[in-house]
């Protein structure tokens, strides 16, 4: 896969390298990952906002059948 940055940019990203002792590679990569978890969690979040369940539990029912209340 080749990526094209601006110059801008490919220069933040040598400095930031650099500093934190990594490769660009590495960077660019965990960039990517991170926001595509991002993007998976916000699409998820939209799916069940439009999809509600019909009944939601309270903390207390929760930890009643869990076996946690108090």
């Amino acid at each position: 896969m080749n990526l094209n940055l601006s110059p801008d940019l490919e220069n933040r990203l040598f400095v930031l390298a650099q500093q934190v002792g990594r490769k660009q590679d590495e960077l660019i990569q965990e960039a990517i990952i991170n926001y595509l978890e991002d993007f998976e969690d916000l699409k998820d979040a939209n799916q069940r906002l439009s999809n509600p369940p019909d009944r939601y539990l309270t903390l207390e029912e929760v930890e009643q059948e869990l076996g946690l209340e108090d």
